[in-house]
């Protein structure tokens, strides 16, 4: 019971394994067929912490390194209203928006940087033994459904946005026990790309319904649960009377009870009267700062896999086209082990390749990106398998537009346009509301003077200056000539603004008329028509700092009559619609 209070595919071998140069992109269906590994451990090893994990980045540091593969932040409160609040004291979402960037800016970042590390997984935990969250849960799934409409999944739907590390919800019901709105609850979390994992200390048979509706109605939602075994659940054991099937029990211990060598003895006791493969410790606040993270998590990682490794590297590659950039993957041994490991790479975007270079116990990854590589995120896993165990560490892959000064096609000149300041040098302090009128801009620093894609150059606005054009149905003159087609480099701010009409016009008196949507910058939405032109690590702030989440600039491309000549086009009736370059292709 706990308390509330303020395909492509490379290989490399890792031990004495001695690689000479580079090691070229391998056929993925060779390496899946070549071995069958066992797997020493496939469940989590979590640790519950509350204000640490938004209050102080020494701790974000403190837990990358520890050895704890799942980072579980507590405690999510539910308002009646459906709004979200960490501890009464961090608001994280208000009328179905993410507003937690007004207390805790770097919240989003530092959850990304966990990733980094050795933690896998980072998951919310909602409610406690105090009464009220699940309650109105209840109530809000009762009066509203869980449909797109709903608060729950508005709400819900901004959080995963707005923390793209975050993975799964922590279901911390001691008091309500409605199954039908839980159900529909972690239904609907699935829906929307979370994973679930109750957090049960007692009626067992209840749980055991609630996991199996769940994944009956959305198979693999519910891909674990955490029990504890401390406080209110202290007595509870893994192995008897509680069993969900395919879905693994992770027990949990309280350091203030037992200490790490205590918890290693218990947690091998589980292991092996009925094969736990994950554990979780509460609680984080107790000792932060003091050592016993990385003690705790090597004694659950030495009690459920015996021996193994674990990989970590960056969340995020940034890669441009025609260029190239490294990724640092970090092996970890615990348990003493000592195999051979072999590090792979799958779900490459097209036209970017991986090489591997260097030995031991950090290996460099070369991504290489052509002229035309397929631009935005990718998702791709590394996975590093021995001969008794598999880890795998995701990475997404965000390739931009290449960086350049000469390209295809035709300028079109915005300079008379130009009414906001969109881009400055970062560092610098203003007072001119930015691109977005909130105080944010695009950072010189990641976007530079111009960009290159596939092929067609577009050059950007002077930074520190006004350099770009909000529109509102401006005409802006186009150099005349035959073109197939016009590019923008847009986006839209303070929201994704939709079914903005555009219009070419020809020296004929004839138009060609599109509808666009357009995304906001930091929630693309792969609208027709729209691709990523600019993917950036951070925007700027208006004091001088940073906003450190991923950021896009979008390419919009509208096919023209080349048989007529182009005068102008017309640009959207719509403010929060930024261009901030365009080019006329032949």
């Amino acid at each position: 019971m706990k308390h509330s209070f303020s395909i492509t595919t490379l290989s490399l071998c890792h031990r004495y394994a001695a690689i000479a140069g580079s090691v070229p992109i391998l056929i993925a269906m060779v390496l899946v067929s070549s071995a069958s590994p066992a797997l020493a451990q496939t469940g989590l090893t979590g640790i519950f912490g509350g204000g640490p994990f938004y209050k102080n980045a020494a701790s974000i540091t403190e837990i990358e390194t520890s050895g704890f593969s799942e980072a579980i932040v507590w405690s999510v409160e539910v308002s009646s209203t459906g709004d979200l609040n960490f501890n009464g004291e961090f608001p994280l979402t208000s009328n179905g928006a993410y507003i937690g960037d007004q207390t805790y800016p770097d919240f989003a970042s530092n959850l990304a940087l966990l990733k980094q590390g050795t933690v896998k997984r980072v998951t919310f935990s909602i409610g406690s033994s105090n009464v009220g969250d699940w309650q109105h849960i209840t109530a809000l799934v009762q009066s509203q459904g869980t449909g797109t409409n709903s608060i729950l999944y508005k709400d819900f739907q901004a959080l995963k946005a707005a923390i793209p590390a975050l993975d799964a919800i922590d279901f911390d019901d001691e008091n309500s026990f409605n199954a039908p709105t839980t159900i529909a609850f972690g239904v609907m979390l699935g829906q929307l790309g979370y994973h679930v994992a109750p957090d049960a200390f007692d009626n067992a048979s209840y749980w055991t319904n609630v996991v199996s509706q769940i994944n009956n109605q959305l198979a693999d939602t519910v891909d674990g649960v955490h029990l504890q075994a401390h406080a209110g659940g202290s007595g509870n054991n893994p192995c008897v009377g509680w069993n969900f099937g395919t879905v693994p029990v992770w027990p949990g211990l309280w350091d203030q009870v037992d200490t790490p060598s205590e918890v290693q003895t218990i947690m091998s006791g589980w292991h092996t009267e009925c094969g736990i493969n994950g554990g979780f410790m509460w609680l984080y606040d107790d000792f932060v700062g003091t050592g016993l993270a990385a003690q705790y998590a090597s004694a659950i990682n030495n009690a459920v896999a015996g021996s193994g490794f674990t990989l970590s590297g960056p969340a995020t590659l940034f890669l441009n086209q025609s260029a190239a950039a490294n990724a640092i993957i970090s092996f970890t041994d615990f348990g003493g082990f000592t195999g051979m490991v072999t590090l792979t790479v799958s779900g490459l975007p097209k036209g970017v390749q991986a090489f591997v270079k260097g030995q031991g116990n950090k290996q460099r990854i070369l991504f290489k990106a052509g002229a035309s590589a397929k631009t935005g995120f990718t998702a791709t896993t590394i996975t590093g398998t021995s001969e008794t165990d598999m880890q795998t560490l995701p990475l997404t892959v965000a390739v931009s537009s290449g960086v350049g000064t000469t390209g295809s096609g035709t300028q079109v000149d915005l300079s008379a346009e130009f009414n906001l300041y969109g881009i400055y040098q970062y560092g610098m302090t203003y007072t001119t509301g930015g691109i977005d009128g909130a105080g944010y801009s695009y950072s010189a620093n990641l976007l530079t003077g111009s960009r290159v894609l596939n092929g067609a150059l577009f050059d950007f606005g002077p930074a520190n200056n006004l350099d770009a054009v909000g529109c509102s149905g401006q005409s802006v003159t186009l150099s005349p000539g035959g073109s197939s087609s016009l590019v923008l480099f847009a986006t839209g701010v303070q929201g994704n603004q939709t079914s903005q009409t555009i219009k070419v016009n020809y020296t004929d008196g004839t138009s060609s008329k599109y509808t666009q949507s357009f995304s906001d910058w930091f929630t693309p939405q792969k609208y027709p028509g729209e691709s990523e032109g600019v993917v950036m690590a951070y925007r700027n702030f208006q004091d001088g700092t940073k906003d450190k989440r991923t950021f896009n600039l979008y390419a919009y491309r509208f096919a023209l009559n080349s048989a007529k000549v182009v005068q102008s086009i017309t640009l959207p009736n719509d403010s929060h619609v930024v261009v901030l370059a365009a080019t006329l292709l032949p």
